[in-house]
């Protein structure tokens, strides 16, 4: 072989070893540990917590059941408790309306101004439709639930920037990315009238861990950087969203029990936007996803086995805890 031809192989050698080095950091390397361990045992205050999820999940995921276009009743009836349960925590919710074919649902929404920046807005969201024929326990009454908690533990909070906590309608099939999506809506409205949000995390399945080895999957390639079993929340967003990955998950493991993983990947992988954040991310806001992975973890995803009674509370009710936490840090200037 000709040196010529061995010096440049080595070149591109040594150019895809640099570019592949750059796409680890970029989409990989994280701050913070992932937390290990045995976790102490939930104090008072933690059970009662835990009972209030799980009371959450059995109400939208046993009592309704079933809630979509297909079941306006249900979809209805879900909205109902969301807006009671906030009223019972203290706040005033803002329903918006969301038109949906001949039908209309409705955003519900709180908001907790910042002191010293209140202009600055971070949105945390959770939609409360399923998929039909799924009673959507993981899908996404989890998400839900630990919104409706967060809004409890956070209400008196000392914020600098303003929080807007949300539960989305339609963000299922087959109305994600169409104008009757809630959380679409909702970002293309704050758009219009120059709302400064910083940041957006949407929780999106919540409930669904497990210790056993194998339980854990992902999409190609990523297997080889990740833990076989999923027994983790992950922070997962687009490279565009990189920041804001970066500083929700050293935030989390900060005040973190569970263990947690974070991904900034490529748009080319659709998985890091199959959530309302893809929404905000439309308009231009740095949003992205808390989850426990979805179909790459949960057997039951959008199928009729979806139900409260496969849930674990305790990891929701400690990833509830540190991600409240976690909100309070983010939204301090």
């Amino acid at each position: 072989m000709p040196r010529a031809v061995i010096v440049a192989f080595g070149l591109l050698l040594l150019l895809a070893l640099a570019t592949a080095g750059a796409a680890y950091w970029m989409m990989l390397q994280m701050p913070g540990a992932s937390y290990q361990g045995t976790p102490a045992p939930l104090d008072t205050e933690g059970r009662a917590l835990r009972d209030r999820l799980q009371e959450h999940v059995r109400m939208l995921a046993d009592e309704i059941g079933a809630r979509n276009y297909w079941q306006p009743e249900a979809k209805q009836a879900a909205a109902d408790y969301i807006d009671h349960t906030l009223r019972e925590a203290g706040h005033e919710p803002i329903r918006h309306p969301v038109p949906t074919r001949d039908q209309a649902f409705h955003n519900i929404e709180v908001r907790l101004p910042g002191d010293a920046l209140p202009s600055q807005i971070f949105v945390i969201g959770a939609h409360y439709d399923t998929v039909r024929g799924s009673p959507g326990a993981d899908d996404n009454a989890s998400g839900v639930a630990v919104l409706l908690e967060l809004a409890r533990l956070l209400r008196d909070a000392e914020l600098d920037q303003s929080l807007h906590l949300v539960a989305f309608v339609n963000e299922e099939e087959p109305f994600f990315g169409t104008a009757a999506m809630g959380s679409l809506r909702y970002a293309h409205a704050a758009l219009e009238r120059g709302d400064d949000i910083v940041g957006m995390i949407s929780l999106e399945m919540l409930g669904y861990y497990s210790d056993e080895p194998g339980s854990q999957s992902y999409p190609p390639l990523l297997g080889h950087f990740y833990p076989e079993r999923g027994n983790f929340v992950a922070v997962v967003g687009s490279l565009s969203a990189r920041a804001l990955v970066r500083q929700a998950l050293e935030a989390f493991r900060e005040h973190a029990d569970v263990p947690s993983e974070g991904l900034a990947a490529p748009e080319l992988l659709r998985d890091v936007l199959r959530s309302d954040h893809w929404a905000f991310q439309q308009m231009g806001y740095p949003a992205i996803m808390l989850t426990d992975t979805a179909n790459f973890r949960n057997p039951h995803y959008h199928g009729p086995g979806d139900t409260p009674d496969r849930l674990d509370y305790e990891t929701m009710t400690r990833v509830t805890i540190a991600l409240a936490k976690a909100i309070e840090t983010m939204t301090r200037r």
